[in-house]
């Protein structure tokens, strides 16, 4: 399991050293004045570099994950759960708004 942390290590500097290359060859077209033909291949280096550092941070990831101890809970501590709040309709007298003498009690025709 440990060749997967190196491989995986290589592979990532591998794809951000072809990124470079790509990025110096789009380079030297820039020199010579071949804008067509730099800016695809500037974007391919742009897509395999990105491509290569995020191997290597997956590559870092997966040595942190298995050097990270277990948590076990101990026999020593008691774990205590919070009781459940009823999910389900909220009463009105909670939502309406205006006095809570009672129900009907406001009209908007005063005769």
């Amino acid at each position: 399991m440990r060749f997967a942390y190196w491989s995986r290590e290589i592979a990532g500097w591998a794809l951000v050293l072809a990124g470079l290359f790509f990025f110096w060859q789009s380079y030297t077209l820039l020199l010579n004045k071949r804008v067509f033909e730099a800016a695809p291949l500037s974007f391919i280096g742009f897509i395999v570099f990105r491509g290569g550092i995020h191997i290597m941070k997956v590559a870092v990831a997966a040595q942190a994950a298995r050097n990270f101890p277990e948590a076990a809970p101990s026999a020593g501590r008691r774990v205590t759960v919070m009781p459940a709040r009823a999910i389900g309709p909220t009463p009105t007298s909670s939502v309406l708004p205006g006095p809570s003498s009672g129900r009907g009690t406001a009209t908007n025709n005063p005769a």
